[in-house]
């Protein structure tokens, strides 16, 4: 029988390091949602504005994803990293003191730029830090999990942090947080943690205009989608077309670029181009649900935002127990494998809420039971959808970091947008009956499961091309410890 894989003292460090990062970030994606309220009467922000609290972040992260990943494929991804550090830790001070909206709009948007930079590298830090196989696999599982986690946390720490110490404090906790992880990044992550390249290949510069375009049109698409349900028609008529536009030009730029920053023989990739339609399709069921329950708890089951966040707790707990443990099944069963099995888990879960997550039940035996469910394929997916996404040549990676990420997040969005307004269609019992939505997003899960069979199958690394480089924490060489 062969032995487990063990990890080394630099590997742990490394990988709680880049885990803690993301943490925060996915954190401020939602902690400030319960806030919003609190800034409002403070600030006296119009309503018709607020919204724009959570949009400058999430437009600026996702949007700019792929170029920032592609930055720390050329620029060196320590670098960009602790730089998009500095940045949102400035920022987030600035949240905290803001006196006008459009400081708190501005700096928020300011804190996804260094978002958008920490994010996709440090996934690709991650990627190239562990040999492919088991410890990536388990390292990718964990990293799934934390980020999970910070999306739940992320409400119970706003609802805690605004009701005890005020709005201003679920900006201000991050700055000794990014102090802490900026000493430690810059201590830990060693120098060159760019790709290596050999003397006569030629050097590989930055695609200004189609990043430029590529940041423009994912930031486009993603105000488009978040405000698809509620805007007049022919702005959403209006907004499509220049979209289109703005895509028909990027395509246009990239296919005349050196070195374009989002390459077509990316996309090409069977692994990566089913990876990232799989985590879009899973993306938009997941978020889709887990907002179509906030809704029903609150409106329809009479709980309370406290108790509706502490109603996500066993979510966060079955994933940070699945993820990880399918990290070190990718390896065994393989990520298609182990894909179609988590998709079809999430698709029997959102069926369950279709026939119990109604007026007439409970938390108990209405919601808990699907939700457990969806979580536990959630867990299954995760690990073996980025080690997919991210199997590709060790130059790569930060290019492939951004793009999952950002399919992650525009799948979240278009979900939202598309499947509540689906949801919408069918709720003529009331607020609360999203049985349609749910249906929808069943299907949308269903749909990633069928998806994992055009993804290739398993094959031996190539001897050139793949990730020849010795991983980060291992050029240490330091003894090794069980996890």
């Amino acid at each position: 029988m062969a032995a487990k894989a063990t990890w080394t003292r630099s590997e742990l460090a490394l990988l709680w390091l880049l885990c803690s990062a993301q943490f925060v970030l996915i954190v401020d994606v939602v902690v400030v949602n319960i806030a919003v309220p609190s800034i409002r009467s403070e600030l006296d922000v119009p309503v018709s504005f607020l919204q724009l609290t959570s949009v400058a972040y999430t437009v600026a992260f996702g949007s700019l994803l792929i170029v920032a990943g592609r930055a720390g494929d050329l620029f060196g991804r320590r670098k960009v990293l602790i730089t998009g550090l500095v940045v949102f830790t400035a920022m987030s001070l600035v949240c905290g003191l803001s006196q006008e909206g459009w400081q708190l709009f501005a700096a928020r948007a300011g804190q996804g730029v260094g978002a958008a930079m920490i994010s996709p590298n440090a996934m690709a830090l991650l990627v190239s830090g562990f040999r492919e196989g088991e410890l990536r696999n388990r390292a990718l599982g964990i990293w799934a999990a934390v980020g999970s986690a910070g999306a739940i946390a992320g409400q119970l720490l706003g609802g805690v942090v605004t009701e005890y110490i005020g709005w201003r404090g679920i900006f201000l906790i991050n700055v000794p947080i990014g102090v802490l992880v900026g000493v430690a990044a810059v201590r830990l992550l060693p120098d060159g943690t760019g790709p290596r390249r050999s003397p006569n290949e030629p050097a590989e510069r930055l695609d200004v205009p189609g990043a430029i375009l590529l940041a423009v049109t994912l930031g486009g698409a993603s105000v488009l989608l978040a405000d698809i349900s509620g805007g007049e028609s022919w702005l959403l008529v209006t907004g499509l077309l220049v979209l289109a536009l703005l895509a028909l030009a990027l395509v246009m730029t990239e296919r005349r670029s050196v070195d374009p920053v989002l390459p077509g023989a990316l996309l090409a990739r069977r692994n990566v181009a089913v990876a990232n339609l799989v985590l879009m399709l899973n993306a938009s069921a997941t978020t889709s649900a887990l907002y179509f329950t906030t809704l029903t708890m609150q409106t329809e089951m009479g709980y309370g935002a406290l108790q509706t966040g502490l109603g996500f707790a066993p979510v966060t707990a079955v994933v940070l127990a699945i993820s990880p443990k399918a990290g070190a099944l990718v390896q065994r069963l393989g990520a298609r494998k182990l894909l179609l099995v988590g998709s079809c888990v999430s698709a029997v879960g959102l069926l369950v809420l279709v026939f119990t997550a109604t007026s007439n039940g409970n938390y108990w035996s209405g919601i808990l039971p699907g939700l457990i469910l969806v979580a536990a394929g959630n867990g299954l997916s995760y690990a073996p959808t980025f080690s997919l996404a991210t199997t590709v040549p060790e130059k790569e990676h930060g290019r492939a970091s951004g793009l999952i990420n950002t399919a992650q997040e525009l799948g979240s969005a278009s979900g939202l947008a598309v499947l509540a307004s689906i949801a919408a269609l069918g709720a003529l019992g009331g607020l609360g009956d999203f049985s349609l939505g749910y249906l929808a997003a069943a299907c949308a899960a269903l749909c990633a499961g069928l998806l994992t069979f055009a993804a290739p199958k398993p094959e031996p690394a190539p001897e050139t091309g793949q990730d020849t480089t010795e991983p980060l924490a291992a050029r240490k060489g330091e003894a090794t410890e069980e996890m």
